[in-house]
């Protein structure tokens, strides 16, 4: 996998995320790209089963993948995605 790469990923997530929340590193990014693969999946899939839309948002078409987790790195990279890290206090 080429596009987006990984700088590309961490650069887009860096931009999005909230003014408290210290920088994305790698695990970072693939826990919150992963997350929303996972979202993706589940749109499309209650698609088919005349489920409910608006638990989440429809991934904007910016390419013609399949690959749920190229759409979301895509996402990612564009700056996209905001993201939240809880922390264990």
């Amino acid at each position: 996998m080429d596009k987006p790469t990984v700088d590309e990923v961490l650069e887009g997530l860096s931009a999005a995320r909230e003014p408290e929340t210290e920088e994305p590193n790698r695990y970072t990014a693939v826990m919150v790209t992963s997350r929303r693969a996972r979202q993706i999946n589940s749109y499309y899939h209650s698609l088919g089963e005349g489920g409910g839309l608006d638990a989440f948002a429809p991934p904007p078409v910016a390419n013609f993948t399949k690959n749920y987790l190229s759409i979301s790195m895509a996402e990612a990279a564009r700056g996209e995605i905001s993201y939240k890290l809880r922390t264990n206090r």
